[in-house]
C-alpha cells in the first residue's frame, strides 16, 4: 500500500503499523547508520504530496482484517516532519481508528526548532526524537546534515518541545564507535538531557546494514555511558514477543516489498511481521532474489534481506 507498511516488529513499540509519506528517501540528514541508504540530496523544504482520499481508503482496508498492533508509527522512508499538515493526518488516523491506538512520530529532530512544526506534533501521543551528538564535530560526522541545520537549533527545539508537549518523549541516541561514544560526550549528553527532560532516554545501536561503515561501541563502553546517563537510560534490545505475529492477508510479495522499502530485515523480522511460515517467506524471497529485486547481505554476522537499488 502506498502509505502503510507492516505491522513490523519494533524493538521499542511491539508490533507497529508504519505510516510512510514518501516514495523515495527524503531527508534533511545523511546519517552514517541509515538503513535506507545514502541520501542523494538533502531536503529541508516541506512537501505536500498527500492524497487524503487514498489515505483514508487504505487505512480502512487495513483495519477490516482487525490486525493486532500496539502502535501506529509515523516514520518510513524519510523525515516525517517534512510532510505538511502532520497534525491533520494524525487526527485522521485517530478518528478513523476510533482513538484505539496511540500514534507515535519518530523524527531526527532537524526541523523541531520551527514552532509551526512543534505545533503540529502536539497531536501525537508519543514523540521519539533523535539526539545523536552532544558536540558539533560528532554531529556533523554521524548525521551529515544539510545546510541550515545545526546542533544548537536541535537542542533548543527539543527543550521547547518538552515545554509544549504533554505526551511522552523518548529521546533516542544512536551510539557509533569512535564518533559519539566517548565518556566526555556522555557527560555532555547528561547535561543536555537535564535541559530537555525526556520521559525516557533510549540508547540505540547501528545493528542494521547501511551504506556507510559504522561500528557498534564496545559492551563495556555502553555500560559506562548508561551509568553516566543514570537509570533513566535504557539500551534498546532486539525485538521479543510471546504473542503470535499478526496475520497479514495482503499478497506476500506486496507485503515483503512494503517492509523492505523502509528497512532491511532478517528472516525472523519478516516472519514476526507478516505472520507467514518460514517456508513460504523464504520461497518468495528466493523468487525476488532470482528476479534481482531483493538481495541478501551480511551485517554484523547476521543475514539481512534488502531491496536492490
Amino acid at each position: 500500500m502506498k502509505y502503510f507498511y507492516g505491522p513490523v516488529p519494533s524493538r521499542r513499540l511491539g508490533f507497529s503499523l508504519g505510516v510512510d509519506f514518501f516514495a523515495d528517501k527524503s531527508c534533511t540528514f545523511d546519517c552514517l547508520y541509515c538503513q535506507l541508504g545514502k541520501s542523494t540530496k538533502h531536503i529541508s523544504k516541506r512537501i505536500n504530496n498527500f492524497d487524503l482520499k487514498a489515505f483514508k481508503s487504505q487505512l480502512k482496508e487495513i483495519f477490516k482484517s482487525k490486525p493486532r498492533i500496539d502502535y501506529i508509527t509515523i516514520s518510513g522512508s524519510g523525515e516525517p516532519t517534512l510532510q505538511i499538515g502532520l497534525d491533520k493526518i494524525i487526527k485522521i488516523i485517530k478518528k478513523e481508528t476510533s482513538h484505539k491506538y496511540s500514534v507515535c512520530v519518530i523524527t531526527n529532530s532537524s526541523l523541531i526548532h520551527r514552532k509551526s512544526i512543534r505545533r503540529e506534533l502536539l497531536a501525537a501521543d508519543i514523540i521519539i526524537p533523535s539526539l545523536d551528538a552532544a558536540y558539533d564535530k560528532s554531529f556533523k560526522k554521524i548525521n551529515r546534515p544539510g545546510k541550515g541545520t545545526s546542533l544548537t537549533k536541535i537542542i533548543s527545539g527539543l527543550i521547547a518541545l518538552r515545554k509544549e508537549f504533554r505526551g511522552a518523549i523518548w529521546l533516542e541516541i544512536m551510539l557509533a564507535k569512535g564518533i559519539n561514544d566517548s565518556l566526555k560526550e556522555a557527560k555532555r549528553f547528561k547535561e543536555l538531557i537535564k535541559k530537555i527532560k525526556p520521559d525516557k532516554v533510549q540508547l540505540n545501536l547501528p545493528v542494521r546494514p547501511s551504506d556507510y561503515k559504522v561500528s557498534l561501541p564496545d559492551k563495556e563502553k555502553i555500560k559506562k555511558i548508561k551509568a553516566i546517563l543514570s537509570e533513566a537510560a535504557e539500551v534498546v534490545s532486539d525485538f521479543r514477543s510471546k504473542r503470535r505475529a499478526p496475520k497479514i492477508d495482503k499478497d506476500l510479495t506486496e507485503a515483503l516489498m512494503s517492509y523492505l522499502k523502509v528497512r532491511p530485515a532478517s528472516i525472523e523480522d519478516l516472519i514476526s511481521s507478516l505472520g507467514k511460515t518460514r517456508k513460504d517467506t523464504l520461497k518468495q524471497l528466493n523468487t525476488l532474489i532470482a528476479k534481482k529485486v531483493v538481495r541478501l547481505s551480511i551485517h554484523k554476522n547476521k543475514k539481512y534481506y534488502r531491496l536492490n537499488d
